[in-house]
């Protein structure tokens, strides 16, 4: 066996780690639409290639998806939150721009928050949702913020790093409601972000795992999950590699270190399994840019934008120069696919 298969060994041979638990959370969330999760592999394919430009055929598959008015409003919002630049000088705006201003991987965890937040919150009772999703945003703040501040993170592993561990939250409140209700205290309580053991205790399993079997789900391939798995739990005996294990493991030490000490690493830890420093300059800004998105009272819920917000008095940058009859039209002409369809 390899090195990752002497850790997934590993990994099932532990009986606190609860494969066939997590496994069970996950699954009555059923499977993910065939669009999504072979966009997703598609996405991650061109990522591991290091191709710039995804090829024609590729751009189709991802462009069709962001035509749903649901997805472009997703994209529209998330940039206007994050990266507001992107929106300026475009004559219309079109998801055109917005694709070509992602990477694959940026793509690849944009499209999965949107699919993921929709699914699960469908699950779960409204006024109990609130307790996923706010954390939830804090999360994808603070990482979208490190990911685009920190270039050996990157804005896509900034998403998908912290965040996804508070989508498993669906998962525990979905099985045990009361049980939840308990660990969210417990958690407040003691002032943490997560209890593994108390996870694990509960429910059979931890959030880590959960998000780990989410990513394979969405299309993620299973190096990736394993890379995602041992940032977040921190295996020192596995090799991190730098496609996706160095960028997961940087940006759990940053939002970590962040979230528990206010404040940036000089270097970074030893177990990230990189030579990585941080600059007085760019721990400054990182420090200034964290603290803005974390105070900032009119953040934009963006993953709950939908279809009906693309319209020129919410979204104006895509009607610009457009006569009434042309934004009726190009309203009317954005496909109206579901976003859980398959």
């Amino acid at each position: 066996m390899g090195e990752q298969d002497d850790l997934i060994a590993d990994l099932e041979d532990q009986a606190k780690l609860g494969w066939k638990a997590a496994r069970e959370l996950v699954a009555p969330f059923g499977p993910v639409a065939a669009n999504f999760s072979e966009a997703i592999r598609l996405l991650i394919h061109h990522y591991e290639r290091g191709v710039a430009l995804i090829p024609p055929p590729g751009q189709n598959h991802i462009l069709r998806l962001m035509q749903n008015n649901t997805i472009k409003a997703t994209y529209y919002f998330m940039t206007k939150q994050y990266r507001p630049e992107i929106l300026k000088g475009k004559s219309p705006l079109t998801i055109e721009h917005l694709f070509e201003a992602y990477s694959a991987i940026d793509h690849a965890a944009i499209i999965s928050y949107c699919y993921l937040f929709r699914t699960l919150s469908k699950k779960i009772e409204k006024d109990e949702w609130e307790y996923v999703q706010s954390p939830l945003y804090d999360a994808l703040a603070v990482g979208a913020c490190a990911g685009l501040d920190v270039p050996e993170i990157g804005f896509g592993f900034g998403l998908l790093g912290r965040g996804l561990r508070y989508l498993a939250f669906a998962a525990f409140l979905h099985e045990n409601r009361r049980g939840f209700k308990e660990y969210r205290q417990h958690l407040k309580h003691k002032d943490l972000p997560f209890d593994t053991e108390f996870e694990e205790k509960m429910w059979g399993c931890n959030n880590a795992q959960v998000s780990a079997l989410i990513l394979e789900k969405m299309g993620f391939n299973r190096a990736i999950a394993i890379q995602y798995l041992a940032a977040a739990e921190r295996h020192g005996k596995f090799t991190p590699d730098a496609l996706y294990g160095i960028r997961f493991r940087l940006a759990e030490a940053v939002i970590d270190t962040y979230i528990e000490k206010s404040e940036i690493p000089q270097v970074a830890p030893k177990w990230v399994g990189a030579n990585i420093s941080f600059p007085t300059e760019l721990r400054a800004k990182l420090m200034t840019d964290l603290r803005a998105v974390i105070s900032d009272k009119s953040r934009i819920e963006w993953l709950n934008k939908g279809g009906s917000c693309i319209c020129p008095e919410q979204t104006p940058e895509f009607f610009v120069g457009m006569s009434e009859e042309q934004i009726a039209e190009e309203i009317a002409s954005s496909e109206a696919i579901p976003p859980t369809a398959g």
